[in-house]
């Protein structure tokens, strides 16, 4: 999936007639534990695409995994940026009124907590059927920003003390009778804010990543 996004991303952005400067980031989460609540804020079973509450997400120790970061500042293919630290939590929420996203947040922290990224979640978006069972959202977020100009081992001084603006893709999950799960999040950041247009191809992107995903697994 980090190859199809690397290659993808530059083609739709460049399809939607955005700068050559555009500086792109994304994070690559896998494995976390997915965990529906209800309108009062208690762990419930997920009510499907019509659900009214939240959606809670959280690390899982020994487990959830970031499992790279890729970016550009050129506009062209994402490149691997060689993260090779661990992931010190992952948490946030996603909230929903009748299957339609609301708000919420997110939290990505490493090197013991000491350097993150967070940002809120917008309105937009809805649940969804995932194509290998279950269910998933895809969204927008918007003022983010990092701690500082050092992610571990990655220079993000190009997105340090600006307005970020993102979305997070292929979240996707498959929750039991209680609710819970575990579910894999694409995350990207910019700078520069991105036209309808190339929103809807980095959703279909997500889409087209989720089919292979699903597919790769199958024939596992």
């Amino acid at each position: 999936m980090k190859t199809l996004c690397a290659v993808g991303v530059s083609s739709i952005l460049a399809a939607a007639g955005l700068a050559q400067a555009q500086s792109i980031l994304q994070f690559d989460v896998n494995s976390f534990a997915v965990q529906s609540q209800n309108s009062a804020g208690q762990a419930s079973a997920f009510g499907g695409l019509s659900h009214t509450g939240s959606i809670n997400f959280s690390m899982i120790a020994n487990t959830t995994v970031l499992n790279g970061m890729f970016g550009t500042t050129t506009g062209g293919p994402l490149a691997n940026l060689g993260f090779n630290g661990s992931l010190s939590n992952f948490t946030g929420q996603i909230n929903l009124v009748n299957g339609q996203v609301t708000g919420g947040s997110l939290t990505i922290a490493v090197n013991g907590g000491t350097d993150t990224y967070t940002t809120s979640i917008g309105s937009g978006g809805q649940v969804q059927s995932y194509v290998g069972g279950g269910y998933k959202i895809e969204g927008l977020t918007g003022g983010g920003g990092f701690s500082d100009s050092q992610f571990g081992n990655v220079d993000v001084s190009p997105w340090f003390n600006l307005p970020l603006i993102g979305s997070f893709l292929q979240f996707n999950w498959i929750p039991d009778s209680n609710g819970a799960g575990s579910g894999d999040m694409d995350i990207f950041v910019t700078v520069v804010p991105l036209p309808t247009a190339a929103w809807a191809g980095l959703a279909m992107l997500g889409g087209i990543a989720v089919a292979r995903k699903a597919r790769r697994r199958q024939q596992a």
